[in-house]
């Protein structure tokens, strides 16, 4: 009983001494680390009264910096920031921005001003009052681009995909950001991919993704024929029988329908005086099918084949619907001269238009549904109907589907997919809308990663992105290499089975077997 009851006595006495050791060593470190702080000096100074987006780029910039350096930078407000912080980095719409005439006020929603002098860095954006990371991407958020830019350009940090096994964070002593004076716009209009969940966004936003004022669009006559049908059965779809059915397409050469759209998009603008809207005229989730003899005059020759699944039997709608366009946009333009309409060139309405000039305000959200990977000839011939329609005078966005491919196998047509975004954006492409964000990291994190950078850097050339998101494994960045390349090296040898990528989600599991069969 003694013996135990000295043993016992001891360990008491070991554990006591390691207790005292550890509570040494933390506040050690603890003071190292506050001795790091003291000697590096930078505090980030935010306004008194800082919005949300301000407040999260704070926050954003004091994260990455400090697992990039071990710095970790105070939060302080500009009213209170003590003289000793010699090294500052002004946030948001501060009075010292201000004083050396760096005005968010003069500066467009989403875009960003950087300035460095000396020991003083200014980050200031045209932000909005809004949450930065929602379900959405409305809330302008030009200060944490700012951020953002200066990770990504100075701290050389990528997000590969949401959350933090997704960040690449280089090591370096401090934070130095370059010397420079630039105002930097958002090089689309609008962009983005869809989808609601909050940590997607956030991942979003590092890629510099965001919407636009006034541009609301989207099927815009689902309920029209609940409301219209029984007095004016004239402005829905006629078959080829003669007989007129709402829920359908439209008859979009009928002039009462276009001046009842015009009169509905000038009553909601009525209501919210200061602020422009844009004419939705995007058809129903249809073909354009009206068989009217109006309809029908409006129509172009047919296209010449051959012409890539689902296109190769379907009636050439597209000049319908450019006159369509030109025609409400001609009446929207009675009640505002810079008035714009907004349409899709979608199903049988994608084709290059022909015989027809439009507008610079007629835009147009391009949806072709020929999906990755495809053959040489399928390829050039989606982008020659993009060229047919910006040629034509129209404004184009990229409206494609191409992200509900996928599922649960892996696909890699990366290379494809930078290709023609890099021809649209030298071609006019005013901004993206790509349906939906799915979630699926691990079977198209490649792509989503190049689609994320193109989105940020447009004209980086594939391959340097290609070796970002490789690199960033580390050690294992040849094995990771190896796998995404014989991916996509599948797809190329199995075009005739995987070209069809519409099917490969709308039956997936019909066809999964067939595309990726045990031995791949």
């Amino acid at each position: 009983m003694t013996i135990a009851f000295e043993v016992q006595e001891k360990m008491r006495h070991m554990l006591r001494l390691a207790g005292l050791v550890l509570v040494t060593l933390t506040t050690a470190a603890n003071m190292c680390r506050a001795s790091a702080e003291r000697r590096d000096g930078t505090a980030i100074i935010i306004p008194k009264s800082a919005c949300s987006v301000v407040d999260l780029a704070a926050r954003e910039l004091q994260y990455y910096v400090e697992k990039a350096t071990g710095i970790k930078m105070p939060i302080l407000v500009e009213a209170s920031a003590p003289e000793t912080a010699a090294k500052r980095i002004y946030l948001g719409a501060t009075k010292a921005a201000r004083n050396v005439g760096i005005d968010p006020a003069r500066l467009p929603r989403d875009a960003y001003h950087i300035r460095t002098s000396g020991d003083v860095a200014y980050l200031v954006g045209g932000d909005g009052a809004g949450d930065p990371i929602g379900s959405s991407l409305a809330t302008p958020v030009g200060t944490l681009f700012a951020v953002y830019d200066v990770l990504d350009n100075d701290l050389g940090i990528r997000w590969l995909w949401p959350g933090e096994s997704g960040e690449f964070i280089p090591k370096h002593a401090a934070l130095k950001i370059k010397d420079r004076s630039e105002t930097v716009l958002p090089r689309f209009r609008f962009c983005g991919l869809r989808t609601g969940r909050p940590e997607e966004i956030r991942w979003m936003r590092r890629m510099r993704m965001h919407d636009a004022d006034g541009m609301g669009y989207g099927h815009s006559f689902e309920k029209w024929g609940e409301k219209y049908f029984a007095e004016h059965p004239d402005w829905f779809e006629m078959d080829s029988k003669g007989v007129r059915h709402p829920g359908k397409s439209m008859c979009v050469s009928n002039p009462g329908f276009h001046k009842q759209i015009v009169e509905n998009w000038w009553a909601e603008q009525q209501k919210h005086p200061g602020f422009r809207t844009i004419v939705n005229i995007c058809e129903n989730d249809c073909p354009g099918a009206c068989c009217c003899p109006n309809c029908l005059a409006w129509d172009g020759p047919t296209p010449p084949w051959p012409r890539p699944t689902p296109y190769d039997n379907v009636h050439n709608v597209a000049q319908r619907y450019a006159r369509f366009a030109m025609a409400v946009l001609k009446l929207a333009r009675e009640h505002d001269p810079n008035a714009e309409v907004v349409s899709y060139a979608y199903t049988n309405m994608v084709f290059a238009p022909s015989g027809v000039t439009l507008d610079k305000n007629v835009i147009m959200g391009y949806v072709p549904d020929v999906f990755f990977p495809r053959t040489p000839e399928m390829h050039e011939w989606v982008h020659r109907q993009w060229m047919g329609w910006t040629n034509a005078g129209a404004s184009l966005f990229l409206r494609p589907n191409y992200l509900l491919h996928g599922y649960c196998m892996p696909v890699n047509w990366t290379r494809q997919l930078a290709e023609e975004f890099q021809l649209f954006e030298t071609h006019g492409m005013i901004g993206t809308d790509f349906d939906s964000l799915t979630g699926m990291w691990s079977t198209m994190g490649l792509s989503l990663y190049v689609l994320g950078r193109l989105h940020v850097k447009p004209r980086l050339p594939v391959d340097q992105i290609l070796d970002e998101y490789h690199s960033a494994f580390g050690p294992a960045a040849k094995q990771v290499k190896a796998y995404w390349d014989y991916w996509e090296r599948h797809l190329q040898k199995h075009i005739d089975v995987h070209k069809d990528g519409l099917w490969h989600y709308v039956r997936y599991p019909e066809h999964v077997e067939k595309r990726f069969p045990l031995e791949s």
